[in-house]
């Protein structure tokens, strides 16, 4: 059982790594994730030699082994930097993996070459009881206390940098698209969340609990644990379409006081024209028709409209549809959504909720036993 699991930890990473490689084309972020993917493979093969306790091949990996596991939460990060266009180039990345190449360095010199092979052997076997009789052992120790510290710091590190950057993203997503729905990456910050919690835990209980069949069961379930969610973020990652964000032009100081003539001829594109009915629409084109740059069309919306994009055009679309379920009373709700230029009916569903405050299936329900009564 325990090979079982220890051998699925790495195969799947491994096949995601290659089907992400694969589909990776003129696709930077999908590229970070396979190589994510691919550090994470070997993550958990040298795992799987040291729960296995076959610590005469594992002594072998341990300095990578190291590096590697303070390569898997930069390289999520870094995805997620692209995903959303900030990484510019990947030259300056390498800071971000410079602790493990420091603690791969460290333990190169000070371990590997400094014990011979049944001496690293015989410290990987007993560290863990608390048994260091070679007090040349104990800086080691000390070496691997620091590691784990470093560890805990970077993951709630990271977790709060994906935090911040995936909220940030979510927002200029709604001030771009009127359907961003299928675009957000709400689903990278709920991963996230529950990985801080296993990978924490994990590490102090791998600090504290000496080498035994129970605690290395433990210790083997909440590593697969946190596999797991390497997976998902691996196929969720390769779902992810290809986001191009139109680059914002620096606004010139001419048209600063027509915001408001901006707001009024958007209101005539949406309430005339009916321009909200385009599930596609973006805040740019938007700023073209109505003749003036993303910049002014964005200040106007949040000063007169008190709300994003998306926001603004989903007011006309749930008052569209509002529209349609009192002339089609037995309309279906997804033909409701297409029709009133929502993307689906999830997001029609969620900006009504929203804005309404119940859903448009109930607000139906409501209307139709007034006009009844």
């Amino acid at each position: 059982m325990e090979q079982l699991v220890l051998t699925a930890s790495f195969l799947v990473p491994l096949i995601l790594s290659a089907v992400l490689f694969y589909n990776a084309q003129n696709n930077r972020p999908r590229l970070i994730l396979a190589i994510s993917m691919l550090n994470a493979t070997a993550v958990f093969v040298a795992n799987y030699f040291y729960f296995l306790e076959d610590f005469y091949i594992y002594t072998y990996l341990h300095s990578l082994h190291v590096a590697l596991v303070l390569f898997i939460y930069p390289s999520i990060y870094l995805y997620l930097v692209g995903l959303t266009g900030k990484l510019k180039s990947l030259k300056r990345t390498w800071i971000h993996f410079l602790p493990g190449i420091t603690f791969f360095v460290a333990y190169i010199l000070f371990f590997d070459l400094r014990f011979n092979y049944n001496e690293r052997v015989s410290f990987l076997s007993t560290y863990r009881e608390g048994i260091i009789d070679d007090a040349r052992f104990q800086f080691i120790e000390w070496i691997r206390l620091i590691n784990v510290t470093t560890i805990v710091i970077q993951v709630i590190a990271y977790s709060f940098a994906i935090f911040t950057e995936s909220r940030k993203y979510n927002m200029r997503l709604r001030n771009e698209f009127s359907n961003a729905d299928h675009l957000q990456i709400k689903w990278l910050s709920w991963f996230n969340s529950a990985l801080i919690i296993v990978a924490i835990v994990s590490v102090i209980f791998y600090v504290i609990n000496p080498f035994s069949d129970e605690n290395n069961i433990f210790l083997i379930l909440s590593m697969f644990t946190i596999s797991v969610f390497i997976w998902l973020i691996g196929i969720w990652g390769n779902a992810q379409p290809k986001i191009v964000l139109p680059t914002e032009r620096k606004p010139s100081t001419e048209g600063q006081n027509g915001i408001d003539s901006i707001y009024k001829q958007l209101e005539t594109l949406m309430l005339e024209e009916k321009y909200y009915l385009k599930p596609d629409l973006t805040l740019t084109e938007l700023s073209r028709l109505s003749g003036t740059n993303r910049s002014y069309t964005s200040q106007a919306i949040n000063k007169y409209g008190n709300s994003n994009f998306s926001s603004f055009v989903n007011k006309y679309r749930i008052e569209e549809a509002k529209k349609t379920m009192i002339e089609k009373p037995g309309i279906k709700l997804e033909q409701v959504a297409r029709e009133s230029g929502f993307g689906s009916l999830l997001s029609m569903q969620r900006s009504f909720s929203k804005q309404v405050g119940i859903s448009p299936g109930k607000w139906r329900t409501s209307v139709h036993q007034k006009t009844t009564v």
